[in-house]
């Protein structure tokens, strides 16, 4: 099995694009798997060079609706992708950012509307709690929301046919993956909105006994405050995290805490061409 980093902020080779967005490829049962698309069409233009053909994409994997991890899945239906889509539930309302004006709004959306999941309502599947993907895959959602510090910014919005209020993130989902013959699971998220350690004891709880091999992805710590911070690494070494593998929104502090070894958990950043292989 491996996991390769299409594009996300920063990248490892000077041939390869970087822009704010995440997007992995996870080779796994004999599957590709597609984990978000990046902001645009350049993950294309990395996965061209990486071996990566959009028309050998078997499962696309959304963790949420925000453009800068769905904003390159329409160019790649367009180069020919024909997929079975996977997002979590309420997943296609409209996506909002407050801004600093009173009452101005950023559309965080990339076309992705109610018209988008009618028309290729045949390709699409909800995850709610769990969604078996392949043999040693899933896509897991309904992250239970136990530690109130992780605190989700007030400035996403969610707007639905009747109101605009705080976005929740209840549509975002995380992938899964049986790895050591069933013994330990890695966990491969989007942005982490509704808190790294909500999701990973949301995971502990759906794969009971198994070790925590993995955790790879976006980790929304970027703008969060020092005590959040420091809870979310107290956090990872009880939960026994044996790796820590993060990129896009997870801010540099905590590049700077395992690089230092001040964290207690092993890992480092995963760029744009870099790889995990894992059994």
């Amino acid at each position: 099995m491996r996991l390769i980093t299409l594009i996300e902020n920063e990248t490892a080779r000077r041939d390869l694009m970087a822009e704010h967005g995440l997007s992995f490829l996870v080779e796994a049962d004999g599957k590709q798997i597609l984990f978000d698309t990046g902001s645009s069409s350049y993950v294309w233009k990395n996965a061209e060079k990486l071996g990566v053909s959009p028309r050998d994409i078997d499962i696309v994997v959304l963790s949420h609706n925000h453009y800068d991890h769905v904003g390159g899945l329409t160019q790649g239906i367009r180069l020919g992708m024909d997929a079975e889509i996977v997002c979590g539930e309420e997943f296609f309302d409209e996506k909002y950012r407050r801004r600093e004006a009173e009452g101005v709004y950023t559309d965080l959306g990339c076309g992705l509307s109610r018209r988008f999941e009618k028309e290729n309502s045949s390709k699409i599947q909800i995850c709610g709690e769990m969604l078996q993907l392949t043999e040693h895959c899933f896509a897991v959602g309904r992250f239970k929301r136990t530690n109130k510090w992780e605190e989700i910014s007030n400035k996403f919005l969610r707007r639905t046919a009747l109101s605009m209020g705080p976005d929740a993130f209840e549509d975002e989902i995380c992938m899964v993956i049986e790895l050591d013959g069933g013994d330990s699971v890695g966990v491969i998220t989007g942005c982490s909105h509704p808190g790294i350690i909500n999701i990973l004891e949301t995971v502990k709880t759906r794969f009971p006994g198994r070790k925590l091999a993995f955790a790879a992805g976006g980790i929304h710590l970027k703008d969060a405050g020092e005590e959040q911070r420091r809870r979310t690494i107290e956090a990872l070494r009880d939960l026994k995290v044996e790796s820590l593998w993060f990129n896009h929104c997870s801010g540099e502090f905590l590049e700077e805490a395992i690089a230092a070894g001040k964290s207690g958990i092993s890992g480092g950043r995963l760029r744009s061409g870099d790889c995990l292989f894992f059994q």
